[in-house]
């Protein structure tokens, strides 16, 4: 828990007299162009820049195993501060991360396909409100371009203009196609102990042989959270083995409704560092969200605010109910008064009295399916894991629920990547994914 930042009913109320002017709007860069029936996934490539010591630990003063030299590439296991930990000519170590370049290759991959179609003679407005101007009035039973989900409506075109319709006279129909997602698989690579805290003095509670696949749960600094033999708790990760494979999989959304939470919102901005607002970023990650699971994946998505508007945290709650969500995913940045703080994390429901939830098991599986896709796919971003808090929208809903902090608005690095629109397309995209993969096995 970061006890420096605070509560969440203290964050609230912060900066009330703070009010960022006009509306906050959906990103300008959301057309068609996200709506493909193939996407294009990124796969990273590591490679030196400069001749690199291989140290075996992470510092500056810890043995070197080898000198790398520049232009190698190398195989990432995982981030540690300004640290990559990698692999490279058999020996596996650590390097400053400042040295190496990441590069994407793309893979196609091959997604659902929806289709949306008016039920009844309906108005195409301008902006998403009964109040808009009325661009052009639809005939029942006519195909119609699905460009985004805001609310309760949708943003479509036809005949050429492109407006916005009521999303509960729209009939979607879904065509499930083979996709490939990245797995992973964690192997021990010693007889390895497996302990009840993250530390060397902690409880053994089982000792696992050397190459016996875990679950992976979380990671801790140097310690990852997995299961194995109907135990959880903590190993050293320096003698566990990630490898990627990809895998295919036919699931689709089948029109299942995903809350996506903006955090924040009117005269409430969060978290503020100079002429950053995280209702602004947590706004943005959410409208792309909600498109991604859409367009990628086949959900019904909605948003429990669609521009810049106030709500209560038992509102929010409240509107997975109307929506009949299956789950729920609250989007916010973290701060702090330390500005070396940096990373995300991933809140899920406590065990104690407060958390009213039924969900407990299932929003921990949903917070570490999403937590885990962060970290692979934007390792240039410390993974802080997952952690149990009492959080309302988390604890007190009642579907499967889980909170996400993208970095701290705070730190330079993290701010970096919060306020790029290229890294907040891939915090979506890597969250849908994380989302997916969870509903996947989910009824």
């Amino acid at each position: 828990m970061n006890l420096s930042k605070p509560s969440w009913n203290l964050k609230l109320l912060l900066s009330s007299s703070l009010v960022l002017g006009g509306m906050v709007v959906a990103p300008s860069d959301l057309t068609s162009k996200y709506f493909d029936t193939s996407q294009v996934e990124a796969a990273s490539t590591y490679t030196t820049t400069a001749n690199l010591n291989l140290r075996k630990s992470a510092s500056t003063s810890a043995t070197v195993l080898v000198t790398i030299p520049s232009g190698k590439a190398i195989t990432y296991l995982g981030t540690y501060g300004s640290w990559f930990k990698v692999s490279y000519g058999g020996k596996t170590g650590y390097v400053s991360s400042q040295y190496v370049k990441v590069s994407t290759t793309s893979t196609v991959t091959t997604t659902s396909s929806k289709k949306y179609t008016t039920t009844v003679n309906l108005n195409l407005r301008k902006s998403a409100s009964t109040s808009a101007t009325v661009l052009v009035t639809i005939p029942s039973g006519k195909a119609v371009t699905y460009l985004g989900t805001y609310g309760s409506w949708y943003k479509v075109s036809y005949g050429g203009k492109t407006g916005y319709v009521s999303s509960q006279y729209i009939k979607v129909s879904t065509t499930s196609t083979t996709t490939t997602s990245p797995t992973k698989t964690y192997m021990t690579t010693a007889n390895l102990n497996l302990r009840k805290s993250a530390s060397t003095s902690a409880t053994v509670l089982v000792t696992i042989p050397s190459g016996k696949a875990v679950t992976y749960l979380g990671a801790y600094g140097t310690w990852f959270k997995v299961s194995y033999g109907g135990k959880t708790g903590y190993v050293s990760a320096q003698y566990v083995k990630v490898s990627t494979t990809t895998t295919p999989t036919t699931s689709t959304g089948t029109g299942r409704t995903i809350v996506i939470d903006p955090g924040h919102g009117g005269n409430d901005p969060g978290a503020v560092y100079g002429s950053s607002y995280e209702k602004v970023i947590a706004f943005d990650i959410a409208a792309r969200l909600a498109s991604t699971l859409s367009s990628t994946y086949g959900y019904n998505a909605r948003m429990t605010r669609t521009n810049d508007v106030y709500l209560s945290l038992a509102q929010r709650v409240e509107l997975t109910k109307s929506y009949k969500g299956s789950a729920f995913v609250s989007i916010h940045a973290n701060s702090s008064t330390n500005t070396s703080y940096h990373g995300h994390e991933v809140l899920v429901p406590t065990g104690e009295s407060y958390t009213t939830n039924p969900y407990i098991s299932a929003s921990r599986s949903l917070g570490t399916a999403i937590n885990r896709e962060l970290g692979v796919r934007i390792p240039t971003i410390r993974n802080r894991g997952v952690k149990y808090q009492n959080v309302y929208v988390v604890g007190k809903n009642s579907v499967p629920a889980t909170l996400v902090e993208y970095g701290f608005i705070s730190n330079s690095n993290d701010r970096s990547h919060l306020t790029s629109t290229t890294y907040r397309q891939r915090m979506a995209d890597a969250t849908a994914s994380g989302i997916h993969q969870f509903m996947s096995t989910y009824k």
